[in-house]
């Protein structure tokens, strides 16, 4: 099985500052994830240039969605990071695209 990208795009919650998101996405959500091995990568994106309605893009990239989600629901050290999401985030605005590279040109 190829890994996958997740790219999550979602807004917070209104009174949420990017400055929280950040704090949290850099000091609990990313280091926790990623101290994972089925994580391999996870990178975020705030747009904030209209401070009234702060957007996130979230690039995670996993060995496998499902051993994610599995992992992701039943981790205990998972369940205050899940929480604090939902605090911090409009979840009601979550998209999310699974992806995958594309290959590699053919030679001439």
């Amino acid at each position: 099985m190829s890994p996958v990208t997740a790219i999550n795009r979602f807004s917070l919650r209104p009174g949420v500052t990017a400055a929280q998101f950040e704090r949290f996405s850099r000091e609990v959500d990313r280091p926790v994830c990623l101290s994972f091995p089925e994580v391999k990568r996870f990178d975020v994106f705030i747009a904030d240039a209209d401070p009234s309605r702060v957007e996130v893009i979230e690039l995670m990239t996993v060995a496998s969605w499902p051993e994610w989600e599995a992992i992701r629901d039943g981790a205990p050290e998972l369940a205050p990071i899940v929480q604090r999401f939902s605090e911090l985030v409009d979840t009601s605005t979550v998209s999310t695209v699974f992806t995958r590279p594309l290959s590699p040109p053919e030679e001439k």
